[in-house]
């Protein structure tokens, strides 16, 4: 038998991702801090780039900030610094708004996302300290 030894970095498969992250009056700002170098972290974890993964953050509480689409930072760097300058907005936890807002609009071709036919998987990671004060067809299922 003849063994073979494999060189080389193993690559993430691309993704189109999509932060969703609670920054209510309820999440503190040691614990906001937090989140956002939980994101930093699995971005470094990513290849980053218009044909590796893209990232967008959808920042929520009462309101819906879209901070960043999809095709806005092509390179790790930038995109750490721009989830860096995310300020909380401090009032309710509408998380259906957030979930409804990042399907409409987040993982849209005009914001960077790729369609069909890319084989692209389209994934949302939801980061929040509570329950939502809100319901869409998205938090209703479980």
């Amino acid at each position: 038998m003849v063994l073979e030894k494999v060189t080389g970095v193993c690559k993430s498969r691309p993704l189109d991702l999509v932060f969703i992250i609670d920054s209510s009056r309820s999440v503190r700002p040691l614990e906001f801090t937090k989140v956002k170098t939980f994101v930093s972290r699995i971005i470094d974890t990513l290849d980053i780039g218009p044909a590796d993964t893209r990232v967008a953050v959808v920042n929520y509480a009462s309101t819906v900030k879209i901070e960043f689409q999809l095709q806005a930072y092509t390179d790790k760097q930038s995109l750490k610094q721009a989830v860096g300058r995310i300020t909380p907005l401090s009032t309710g936890t509408m998380s259906g708004l957030a979930i409804q807002t990042a399907m409409d609009e987040a993982f849209t071709l005009e914001a960077g996302a790729r369609g069909p036919s890319s084989n692209v998987p389209k994934v949302a990671i939801i980061v929040t300290d509570g329950r939502p004060q809100d319901q869409t067809l998205y938090t209703q299922r479980k």
